[in-house]
């Protein structure tokens, strides 16, 4: 049993302004399904974020890393012009690729990291929408509970005024025949 379905049992039962607390209950739990909701959004989306934030960060340490290295190779390139032209144009284009290659999964995981927030922001909006649904079907089912409350009090309330006319038509009639047996005992 849900905490709605627990609400809607206990707040409305013999209180003439249940339903009011009713309502009012549901759209406090309904709010704060909601909040829920957008808060296991937003802790999903962080806990991506971070998760990306720390190989993006790693990725880049390490083209900086290559870089450095470049860097080195070239001096040591200048220092050695002729043995070093043949090895260093090697590790360039190696180095290039690997810049690339990482710039590459850099970029893959950028649009990982989108899509994810895509979906998780898809999902929250779905569960958004059926939170809302399910409101909107309570409300719909607690204004036919009212209505039909209401019309079984009419019919309960014209009942007895029917019976209470009765008794009164009979305590009527007996007093009648009462005062009609004494007038026939005198």
């Amino acid at each position: 049993m849900t905490k709605l379905d627990t609400l809607a049992d206990g707040e409305t039962s013999g209180h003439p302004d249940g339903e009011g607390r009713h309502l009012k209950s549901t759209v406090a739990a309904l709010r704060q399904a909601l909040e829920e909701g957008e808060a296991e959004h937003n802790a999903a989306v962080q806990k991506v974020r971070a998760e990306y934030e720390g190989e993006i960060a790693e990725l880049e340490a390490t083209v900086a890393a290559l870089r450095d290295a470049l860097e080195l190779s070239r001096h040591d390139g200048r220092a050695a012009v002729e043995h070093a032209v043949a090895d260093s144009a090697g590790e360039i284009a190696q180095l290039r690729q690997t810049t690339q290659a990482l710039r590459d999964a850099i970029e893959g995981l950028h649009h990982d990291h989108r899509q994810e927030i895509q979906r998780l922001s898809a999902a929250a909006q779905d569960q958004a929408a059926q939170l809302r649904a399910a409101a909107r079907t309570l409300r719909e089912q607690l204004e036919e509970a009212a209505f039909q409350t209401q019309a079984q009090k009419q019919e309960a309330v014209a009942a007895a005024a029917g019976e209470i006319q009765e008794l009164k038509a009979t305590c009527q009639a007996l007093r009648l025949e009462l005062d009609r047996l004494r007038g026939n005992s005198r």
